[in-house]
């Protein structure tokens, strides 16, 4: 085809199209310059992009570093750091006392090498049972192994009972009958024992008799006698 002929052959070619289908070439066609001049323009419009926002974000960084000490030196309150340093002094002084008291409870455990002291407070606990009154079935020792329960305190068998159970110190194993005034002035009697015999574990059970009445021909045949067995386990 001659140069001079393909504006006449592309204008018939155009003429063969129905005006709908020239409307979509039309639309086709301008979309893809479009898209092509989107394309060339997008690379370095993006990158631009990106260094504006980095160089943003730095300004702002660098905007908020110095401005902090400012902040700082205003919300800065002299009378927080005294309230402070107070309730610090308060919190000192509390530990000191809690400490002090927990040396002085330490203090009034048996040590483990002590017999002749575990040998009194074990009196001490006889005396103040008796005198609340109360009937002592049994005083004993619990040691790791039931099997040593006949046999007397040693330093070994009372370390070796400590390790064994979750209070870390020897345990004695009370076991008697009482009524309720006198097992309620035996455990208050315990503070003013000179060593420390605390109660971790306790059964108490109400036991009962029937026996003969007392008294004139009004009274009941048979009268019931109750008491307190009480079983109480002490950390010495």
């Amino acid at each position: 085809m001659k140069p001079k002929q393909f504006p006449r052959a592309a204008a018939d070619l155009w003429n063969r199209f129905s005006a709908a289908e020239r409307h979509q070439i039309v639309g086709a066609v301008c979309f893809l310059m479009a898209l092509c001049y989107g394309l060339l323009l997008w690379q370095p419009g993006q990158k631009k992009l990106e260094n504006m926002i980095y160089a943003e974000q730095k300004q702002a960084k660098r905007l908020k570093s110095s401005s902090g000490g400012v902040d700082l030196l205003k919300n800065f309150n002299l009378t927080d750091v005294e309230t402070i340093r107070k309730e610090a002094s308060q919190a000192r002084a509390a530990l000191a006392a809690l400490e002090t008291e927990r040396a002085r409870l330490v203090g009034r455990f048996v040590p483990l090498e002590d017999l002749e002291t575990l040998q009194a407070l074990k009196s001490d606990l006889t005396r103040l049972a008796e005198g609340g009154d109360m009937e002592i079935a049994a005083l004993e020792h619990i040691y790791r192994d039931p099997r040593d329960r006949d046999r007397p305190p040693t330093q070994e068998l009372l370390k070796s009972a400590s390790e064994a159970n979750p209070y870390k110190r020897p345990l004695l194993r009370l076991k008697a009958k009482a009524s309720y005034r006198g097992l309620m002035s035996f455990l208050d009697g315990l503070a003013a024992l000179p060593r420390v015999a605390a109660p971790v574990w306790s059964d108490i059970s109400v036991r009962a008799e029937q026996g003969e009445a007392q008294g004139g021909a009004f009274a009941s045949p048979t009268v019931a006698r109750q008491w307190l067995e009480v079983e109480i386990h002490f950390a010495i």
